[in-house]
């Protein structure tokens, strides 16, 4: 009889164990988790130094204008056409040097030995702000301000800084 209740006792206590409440796991203790890196802002550049320049050649321990990152991310910016960009921003382009025309740089290209029916320029505040496109070309048609009444319709091309 003592092993009967025995048995019913280890029972007992094993039931008891079963009904009662899981404890609350311990809570993770807090880590330092390296924070998720946000990419790093563009450096202000004053672009009025390439005032005179060729859009397209480097400038003494800086990149062209084309290839400066504050100009391409405020073309990128205004223009959403990417091929548009690609135009705009490629180095395979006639140019004029960078004017200074109403408080905005202007850089003018336009495609080799077509530039009358086939151009384009870039409008920019020297601090970076206030960019707008230009895009003319004449056999599609085109000839139109990124953003949209950006500036005045082009009627025989886009403004040249000359």
């Amino acid at each position: 009889m003592t092993r009967g209740l025995l048995s019913i006792a280890v029972l007992g206590v094993l039931l008891a164990g079963c009904q009662r409440q899981a404890e609350p796991a311990p809570a993770p203790s807090p880590t330092r988790a390296s924070p998720t890196p946000t990419p790093s802002p563009i450096a202000q550049v004053d672009l009025s130094r390439y005032i005179g320049e060729y859009p397209t050649e480097d400038k003494a321990g800086a990149p062209s204008f084309l290839r400066q990152p504050q100009v391409r991310g405020a073309v990128a910016a205004v223009v959403p056409d990417k091929e548009v960009r690609a135009l705009v921003l490629g180095s395979d382009v006639t140019a004029t040097p960078i004017a200074l025309m109403e408080g905005k740089l202007v850089a003018f290209g336009c495609e080799p030995h077509n530039c009358g029916p086939h151009n384009w320029a870039i409008a920019i505040r020297p601090d970076g702000s206030g960019a707008a496109v230009c895009l003319y070309d004449q056999d599609r048609r085109i000839a139109r301000w990124y953003p949209d009444k950006a500036g005045p319709a082009p009627v025989n091309g886009c403004p040249s800084g000359e």
